[in-house]
Parts: structure tokens; sequence; C-alpha cells
């Protein structure tokens, strides 16, 4: 639950009167206020109670900053000055979100407006929520953008770890360390694939071979082929898993991406079982967290995911590659790997991993397998950062999944997991979306989505059906 400090705004101390005049009216909008969203948001209030002067507002200010508040909601009951509203949201620096009410006896809409127009008077980012707190509408987009700010807030400080560089000449999958400083306070590591060589030829025999165990004994099906994929190949993959684990510790680094194509396919091992085993919530040893990890060291794409899981308070992300399309189907089916967890979307690891299977890879001399399975039916988020002349922008869809058996498979590429989503528009997908590979979350994050660009300035499309 993210933490948002929360400032009451009142009337000024030299109107004595006016204030407790309306302070029941206050009162009884504030204690709505609490009830519609105290149980979604964890809201940090000062001790010092409602802000009715300058000294007041810095007090509150330095308290909640001091208890590591994402952000700040400003909520306006009664009229107030303006002045000091504004003059908060520029000490606060954080993200603010404005809110007053409907009551018509508290005079809040007059205070909120004289609020808004001071804060824009000075160019100062914030947000305007509009509506009373107890309608749906107005909670979520509320929410909304408390998850996008805080998900913006969270970038700051990563690091994202590129093991090698561009893969298979696909130039949107790289990124500018300056400009992703700059935009999203972010670094990256470049690690040569070396790295991930040297590692897993020193990894303990006895910790591969309970992971190599946990393999056979947990998926569905680990689908040994002469010459493709053997067990030499699965012990290497499982050792390329716990190496990229222990270089991520080691680095500390928060997200990563892969190159693979064509060094480690055809010199070591293919890396599916890396981005699958990275990008979900277990592994041998247990419950984990979900470490993002993109296939063809794609940067942009890693990013987007990354995005996606904070968003989503650290749920499973993938990369797809875009298979097909047309006017009634986009059929996404990564070359080799995504989180497992998709399969049935289930909080038992079992119950997901056994709906994969291992199945000899199409491509990479080294040899080694693909983690072939389904997703599962349901809503997804789909987005993709891309960069138009050396501008970021966001294409953004929502989309239903079919139900796919494995035999529906064979009509697309056997060995790939896969997804069939409905209620995207073929036209504007091929008209703006600008990458090969698109990015997912379980659910609906559409809105926090939108939220993200405004807040970066990042111009954006929504490529629904209408």
């Amino acid at each position: 639950m993210r933490k948002i400090g929360l400032l009451i705004f009142a009337e000024g101390k030299m109107r004595e009167d006016v204030y407790q005049s309306r302070k029941p009216a206050m009162e009884r909008e504030v204690s709505r206020l609490l009830e519609a969203i105290g149980d979604v948001l964890e809201l940090f209030r000062p001790a010092a109670g409602e802000i009715r002067d300058k000294r007041g507002l810095v007090s509150a200010i330095e308290e909640s900053k001091a208890t590591n508040v994402g952000a700040f909601l400003f909520y306006v009951p009664m009229f107030v000055s303006a002045a000091t509203v504004a003059m908060g949201v520029r000490l606060a620096g954080l993200p603010c979100a404005l809110l007053g009410n409907y009551a018509r006896d508290t005079f809040s809409q007059v205070g909120y407006l004289a609020s808004a127009g001071a804060i824009e008077q000075a160019g100062l980012p914030y947000k305007r929520v509009t509506g009373d707190i107890t309608q749906e509408s107005t909670k979520s987009e509320l929410l909304s953008y408390f998850r996008a700010a805080c998900a913006d807030r969270e970038l700051l400080g990563k690091t994202y770890g590129m093991f090698g560089g561009r893969s298979l000449g696909i130039s949107t999958g790289t990124a500018d360390t300056a400009q992703w400083l700059q935009l999203f306070g972010v670094d990256l590591e470049h690690i040569d694939q070396l790295e991930l060589v040297r590692v897993a030829d020193t990894i303990e025999t006895s910790r591969v071979a309970r992971h190599v165990k946990w393999v056979k004994e947990n998926y569905g099906a680990v689908c040994f082929k002469e010459g493709r994929f053997e067990e030499k190949n699965l012990e290497r993959m499982v050792r390329s898993y716990l190496a990229a684990k222990d270089i991520i510790e080691l680095y500390q680094l928060d997200f990563v991406g892969i190159k693979c194509q064509p060094e480690l396919s055809n010199g070591y091992a293919l890396q599916c079982l890396t981005v699958q085993l990275l990008n979900d919530l277990y592994d041998a040893d247990g419950a984990k967290r979900a470490v993002v990890c993109s296939c063809e060291a794609d940067a942009d794409g890693a990013l987007t995911m990354e995005i996606l899981n904070l968003l989503s308070d650290g749920s499973p992300t993938a990369l797809q590659d875009v298979y097909f399309y047309d006017e009634e189907v986009l059929v996404l089916a990564n070359c080799g790997s995504s989180a497992s967890w998709f399969a049935k979307r289930s909080e038992n690891a079992r119950e997901n991993l056994k709906e994969v299977h291992l199945q000899p890879h199409a491509f990479g001399a080294a040899g080694g397998a693909a983690t072939q399975f389904t997703f599962a039916p349901g809503t997804y988020t789909y987005a993709r950062l891309q960069r138009y002349n050396l501008r970021y922008r966001m294409s953004i869809f929502k989309g239903e999944l079919d139900a796919l058996t494995r035999e529906d498979l064979q009509q697309y590429a056997w060995y790939r997991p896969t997804a069939r989503v409905r209620g995207v528009d073929s036209r504007a997908f091929a008209k703006h979306f600008g990458s090969n590979h698109a990015h997912c979350v379980a659910g609906d994050y559409v809105a926090e989505l939108i939220e993200f660009c405004e807040i970066k300035g990042f111009e954006y499309f929504l490529l629904n059906k209408k």
C-alpha cells in the first residue's frame, strides 16, 4: 500500500469566526474522505492537524517527508488561502494531487478553484482531481494518479543491467544513458555476456543439481531431443540463470536485459530459462520478487516492463514478440520465454509450471529449450515506450486474451509462449506501434499509464478499438 501525505487545508487564523462556523461541515467531509480511501491508501496525517498558516504548512511537509511519503494529497474541504496551497506544492518536492468536495455548505469549490489557479499561474506540476470522493470514478482517478506518481518516484535510483548490447540489429532495444538519467533517474550498467559464462562455470554442482531436479519435477514436460536439447543443455541453462541471479545481487541491479542472440545462443546456451525464472515469483529456492528481464537486451522494453511492474505492485510482466495481426486478433509469441506465472496466474507455482513444456528451440547452435505454454485468458494491459525523433512516447492498449490449447500453437510457432489478443485497432497499431516487442501485465492499468505519460510529458497513443 502506497504511503501518501494527507494535508488538510482550512480557513486562515485571521478569520477565526469563519473557520469555527464552517468547521462542523469540514469535519464531516474529512470523515467522508477518510472512509472512502483510508482502506486503499496508507495516509499519513501530520500531528499539527489542519493547515491554516505558513508555519503549519512547513511543519506538516517536513514531518510528512520524514516518514518517507511517496506523494501528497492536498485536500481543500472549505475556503482556504490559495497562496498557502500553491506554496505547499512548491515546497513538497513530490507529486501532489488537489481535491475538494461538492458540499454546498463548505465553500470548498471556491477554495479549490482559487488554489488550482494559483498553482497553475506558477507553472507547478500537480494533479486536479474533480468529483465527489465517494464516487467510484473520482476515487479511481485519484488512485491511478498516485500509482503512476509513485511508480515514477520509485524509478529514481534504479539501475538497469544490460548483458551485451544491441541484438540482431534491433535498434529500438537500445537506450541513451544520459537521457535515461535525465528523464527517469535510472542508470544503465553494461555487463559483458562473457561474465555470465564465466560465473556460470563457477556455480557449485550441488546447487545446479538441485535446480535441475526442481525443473524436472515441476515443469509439465522436459522434451529432450538429441543434438538440440540434452541434459548438458539444461544444465547450462540452469547455470546461466544462477549466474545471472548472482550477478544481479553483486551489482545491485534492479532490472536487466540479456542479449542472448547470437553469441550465447550459438556459443554457450539459450537464455530462455534465465528470462523466465527471473521474471517469475519463484524458483527452486522458493518465493522471490519478480526481477524484470527483457530478451535481446531490449532496454526500452525492460523499462516499460519495470514501469508496469511498479504500477501493479510487483506483478510479473512480459516481453512478447509481435507475431501476427489482422482486424480481429493480435498474436504475440515470444521467441522463447515468458514468466510461467502467466500460464495460470496462480499463487501456486506448481499450477503454473505444470503448464510449461521445455521444448527444443528452433534456433541457436549451442542448443537449449524454449518455455512453451499459452497465456491464461483474461484482461491484460499492454504498453511500449518508444522514441520518435529522440523524444519518448508510449503506445498503450488493453486486450482480452483468448483461451488457447497447446494444439492451437501448431498454427503459430509451436515452441513459443503465445497469447492471442482481441480488442486492438489493427490500423492504429500498424500506424503507431514503434517496436516488434510488446509488454504486458495482468489487469487494467490503462489509466495509470496515461497518468504516467502526463506526469512525464510524453505523447501517448491509445490503440484499442473505439
